[in-house]
């Protein structure tokens, strides 16, 4: 490189730098930094201006408007969040009152849902709210957020102390006691929480007219509310509307009400539950909640009382063999459905002597999982001989311990139970207690270990709703498949029998209906020892067939879910090919299988469910000797 070349740079360099001050650097100074660059030179020797002295005008334009939306933006998000927290600090304060058993301190927690609404409203009704409800592509969501927060406000200062008012005429520790529930006192409050129901009604109205928003956060938050809005609407008006006014007939202050206990076993397996070994009563008079002995079932199972059978129970279960069942009360819950167990049983009650002189209201069917879970909540029972039964080991002793310890004594140990269970129940239960026994119940019926009956059209579809009333699968939204099972070996062998359910989906890219391949296990857990040294009374009552003991004779009914199909069955193991048949204008399918002990029977199958299936499949069985049924999902497609 030449002298003159190099002393040229520093010159250039510096026309180049006068040319940006005065906004000329053109044609020369563009090559002046093209060759400063091409040569190489070090950028620390040349004094390059700050970022800010290069954006032109239009540039502070820009990102002056930027800034601006962002920090709106901004204000707006924190708002919409200031919003929804406040929301959720209201249902929070509810749920914590209700979470310490009652609410003595009421008039703080409605203060408290007030205080948060309101603000959540304040914040709404401002002016940059009423600024960004102009905005394009925004100004739906932000309308919709408003909506929601005056109905909550509304709820929080109208609704709400209305529900306050009528609570405030009830005295809940009075309303039951030692086993009388009385009604005066919310029957006095009716007029209160029927203006109260109605104010619910308005506002969940006005709730279900909001559009919908387009905005996820919003939407979520809009649609989750109305969700939890529209079921307690729901259950408050039915309950102030239908429930309320008809508690004094429900507990017998216009009449007594009898309801038959049907005590089953699933040890001896029937396609809702299990064998009847005992009947009891409950009756209610004038609030008051009499449980009456337990009853053997002999007393109902003479020969000259059967119960009336359909044609299709007749082919199935007396026409075809091996072991024709009896019908009389140990066998009627043998249907899968509540209401037709009790159309038979009300058949037999009425020819006995006490069923020609009281009416049947009702029936409840219970297994010993219900007797354990008694137990658990009300507290431990002590035989004679000092043995402990709790929470975790009365169903077990119910269903097998008693048969091989008392052999000659089952009747008395079960007459201990029943009684200690009874006194609890019929006592002066605490709010706790009787809380969480009511929560127990749903989780038991909903696997066929309670159901209940009742003659009464509107409590029959207050228990239908509740899930109480068991029957075959009816609906295809919620598509089940049913699985019955008969023991035809007189026995206490169920207990031994296991049962496991693998269900996997196998269409997931396909379209049309939802198909499932679905197998089912039946284990005899029972050894061979066993079979020889276990009472008769549990590996079978026909002790001179030498096969019979310890062997299960299942007879299986297939039922496909509703507006669904079953097909492909294959069967491995001692058990037969599955035959279509039919159940009171359902089809079916019926199998026989013989299962030895140590040995188990493995049927398979296909499964398509109805198009207007919207969730998964679900298995509806006679329920097992544990609380819950052993079912494994292996594959679910994604909801769509």
């Amino acid at each position: 490189m030449s002298t003159g070349e190099h002393n040229e740079y520093p010159n250039d360099v510096e026309g180049y730098h006068n040319a940006v001050k005065t906004g000329a650097a053109g044609g020369r100074a563009s090559q002046i930094n093209s060759k400063v660059n091409h040569d190489g030179m070090n950028a620390d020797a040349v004094s390059k201006p700050v970022w800010y002295r290069r954006v032109r005008w239009w540039g502070w334009v820009l990102i002056t408007v930027v800034a601006v939306f962002v920090v709106f933006a901004g204000m707006v998000g924190t708002q919409i969040l200031c919003v929804v927290n406040h929301e959720k600090a209201a249902v929070s304060a509810i749920k914590s009152a209700v979470g310490e058993e009652g609410l003595d301190d009421v008039d703080d927690v409605v203060v408290a849902v007030q205080k948060e609404t309101a603000a959540a409203k304040d914040i709404t009704n401002g002016g940059l709210w009423s600024f960004t409800e102009k905005i394009p592509g925004i100004k739906g969501s932000m309308h919709v957020v408003r909506m929601m927060t005056d109905v909550v406000d509304d709820l929080a200062h109208d609704t709400v102390p209305k529900f306050v008012v009528a609570a405030r005429r009830i005295d809940a520790a009075s309303v039951y006691a030692n086993g009388q529930i009385k009604v005066d006192q919310i029957m006095a409050a009716l007029p209160q929480l029927k203006e109260a129901a109605l104010s619910l009604q308005r506002q969940t109205e006005a709730f279900d007219r909001i559009p919908e928003s387009g905005f996820g956060m919003v939407e979520h938050a809009l649609s989750s509310t109305r969700d939890m809005l529209d079921a307690a609407n729901h259950y408050v008006q039915e309950g102030v509307n239908e429930w309320v006014p008809h508690l004094p007939q429900w507990l017998g202050y216009e009449g007594r009400q009898t309801y038959a206990i049907l005590a089953m076993t699933p040890a001896e397996m029937r396609g809702s539950g299990g064998l009847v070994g005992a009947v009891g009563t409950v009756s209610i008079k004038d609030g008051s909640i009499k449980v009456g002995d337990f009853e053997s079932n002999a007393k109902f199972a003479p020969p000259s009382i059967k119960a009336n059978l359909t044609n299709d129970e007749w082919h199935l279960f007396k026409e075809i063999g091996p072991m024709r069942l009896n019908y009389d009360v140990r066998d009627i819950a043998n249907s899968p459905d509540t209401a037709r167990v009790f159309d038979m049983f009300k058949d037999i009650w009425e020819q006995t002597d006490t069923g020609r002189q009281t009416e049947l209201n009702g029936i409840i069917l219970a297994d010993p999982l219900v007797v354990q879970a008694l137990v658990r909540v009300l507290g431990e029972v002590t035989l004679p001989d000092g043995t402990v039964l709790e929470g975790a080991n009365t169903a077990d002793f119910l269903q097998n311990t008693v048969y091989k310890k008392y052999p000659s004594k089952t009747d008395e140990m079960f007459g201990v139970v029943a009684n200690a269970c009874v006194e609890r129940l019929t006592g002066d239960l605490q709010t706790g207690t009787a809380m969480n026994l009511m929560a127990e119940m749903p989780k038991l019926a909903q696997h066929r270990h309670l159901a209940m009956y009742s003659s009464d059209p509107i409590l029959q579809r207050v228990l239908r709703e509740q899930g109480f009333i068991s029957t075959v699968p009816l609906d295809e939204s919620r598509p089940q498949i049913g699985i019955y099972i008969t023991e035809t070996n007189p026995s206490k062998i169920g207990w031994y029998i296991k049962r496991s359910t693998t269900i996997t989906q196998t269409d997931c890219d396909g379209e049309g209906p939802d198909k499932y391949h679905v197998e089912y296990v039946i284990s005899n857990t029972m050894t061979k020892d066993e079979s020889k040294t276990l009472p008769r009374y549990i590996t079978s009552t026909r002790f001179k067939v030498k096969d019979y003991r310890g062997t299960s004779f299942e007879k299986i009914i297939f039922m496909p879910p509703a507006g669904g199909t079953m097909s492909n069955f294959k069967v491995a193991g001692n058990g037969a090919s599955p035959t279509a048949d039919a159940l009171e204008y359902r089809l079916i399918y019926r199998t026989m299988t013989q299962i030895q002990p140590e040995s188990e029977v493995v049927y398979s199958f296909d499964v398509t469910v109805s198009p207007d299936a919207t969730q998964a499949i679900a298995m509806d069985e006679t329920p097992t000797t544990s609380e819950l049924p052993d079912v494994t999902y292996k594959r679910l497609c994604r909801v769509q």
